[in-house]
């Protein structure tokens, strides 16, 4: 019942309690009157509304502040109209404010649609409805909610900045060689034979490196030198400060999406790891579309310990190595020591986690630990509030000698 309702209903028995104490039946019949209105429009509005509604969500992979189109489709399977509707999609609170929807009355068996438009700032997997109706009397006197099952997802993609090419990485930096170099020294042969895996067709089997080594051995078709990466991204949220689009979080996830675009560009095997998994598998990034949709889905972790990253650049390592490209928060001396035992040369993009608290610039932890890199081998720069990306990837990939700003 709604306030109107309730204060209807008030008077109603307050004049008929009157009327009854005065001896004035007319009186007493009218608060009969208005006692009766708001109980009857509260059985009205429980009647059943057999209404059901499906959501196309069009396209349903947008890039942050680009629109979507939302169809709502209301069918009536019932035989009686329904009456007019009140509807009110329920949104994820990235997606901003809920529309509000007028349903006209559905005869039986018809369907009507209806559109609106969203868009988010932020990345996420974002969830929309389900869709709410309020059925409300014509007085205003009673309403109530329904809530209509079924949701839809907007996965909303980080975004992606164009960036150069990475400069002096070798074509063998990933522990592959061509077999064309195998061809000179050791003889025809020898060309692309390897030791027989689960999967292997068996018609790829090579007899004569069979017979010889006691294995089985099987051709390995002549392939380019391919190049190997890994991009790991700390998400341990102790790493990170500020909110929203200005936080070290999202320029961090922004980063990842447009290093690996980059890499796959480049025709990299590209590898994305987070800080906060210790499963000690590495992830090959399939594609463009399957890195934005894994990253468009990571939010930042509760896990403090640094195990995940190092067993990564060891897991990473053991597999051949290659380029490494970390997004990282300050790390102790040790931790960064075992980052740089794991992998001797890396690119290290460390976030200033005091200056985003701040929003200025702040020496601290993160320039320690991007000296302690730079002792090692490594390429560092420390990321303050309000770095341009493609500037702090330019100063990166230069000469580490001159990175060290």
């Amino acid at each position: 019942m709604t306030i109107r309702g309730r204060a209807l209903l008030g008077a109603g028995v307050v004049t008929a309690l009157v009327g009854m104490v005065l001896g004035l039946h007319d009186l007493t019949r009218v608060g009969a009157l208005l006692v009766v209105l708001p109980l009857l429009a509260v059985l009205l509005t429980r009647r059943e509304v057999s209404v059901r509604a499906q959501r196309r969500v069009l396209p349903q992979r947008v890039a942050v502040d680009q629109h979507c189109e939302v169809t709502v489709a209301v069918h009536n399977p019932g035989r009686r109209p329904t009456p007019l509707l009140r509807a009110e999609e329920e949104l994820a609170y990235a997606l901003g404010d809920r529309p509000h929807l007028l349903i006209p009355p559905l005869e039986g068996g018809r369907t009507r649609s209806l559109t609106y438009r969203l868009r988010s700032h932020l990345r996420g997997h974002h969830r929309i409805g389900p869709l709410s109706l309020r059925l409300t009397d014509s007085f205003g006197l009673a309403s109530r909610s329904v809530s209509l099952p079924g949701e839809s997802t907007l996965v909303v993609l980080p975004r992606v900045l164009p960036l150069s090419g990475v400069r002096g990485a070798r074509a063998s930096g990933g522990g592959q060689t061509s077999t064309s170099s195998r061809v000179a020294l050791h003889g025809e042969d020898d060309v692309g034979v390897r030791e027989f895996r689960h999967g292997d067709d068996l018609r790829r089997v090579h007899w004569p490196s069979t017979a010889r080594t006691g294995q089985t051995m099987v051709r390995q078709d002549e392939q380019p030198s391919r190049r190997r990466a890994l991009v790991l991204l700390d998400d341990r949220r102790g790493s990170h400060a500020g909110a929203g689009s200005g936080g070290s979080f999202e320029w961090a996830v922004t980063a990842a999406a447009s290093v690996i675009i980059r890499l796959l560009a480049d025709h990299f095997e590209v590898h994305l790891s987070l800080a906060s998994e210790v499963s000690g598998v590495l992830a090959t990034v399939e594609d463009a579309d399957h890195a934005l949709d894994v990253l468009a889905a990571v939010q930042p972790a509760a896990s403090t310990t640094p195990r995940g990253m190092v067993e990564a650049l060891e897991e990473f390592r053991s597999h051949g190595g290659g380029l490494v490209i970390t997004l990282l928060g300050a790390l102790d001396d040790e931790v960064a020591d075992l980052c740089t035992a794991s992998a001797s040369h890396g690119l290290a993009m460390v976030l200033d986690r005091g200056g985003f608290t701040s929003g200025t610039a702040h020496d601290g932890p993160a320039e320690a630990t991007a000296r302690r890199l730079r002792e090692h081998g490594w390429s560092a720069v420390v990321v303050h509030p309000g770095a341009a990306l493609q500037r702090t990837w330019a100063d990166l990939t230069l000469d580490p000698s001159t990175a060290a700003r």
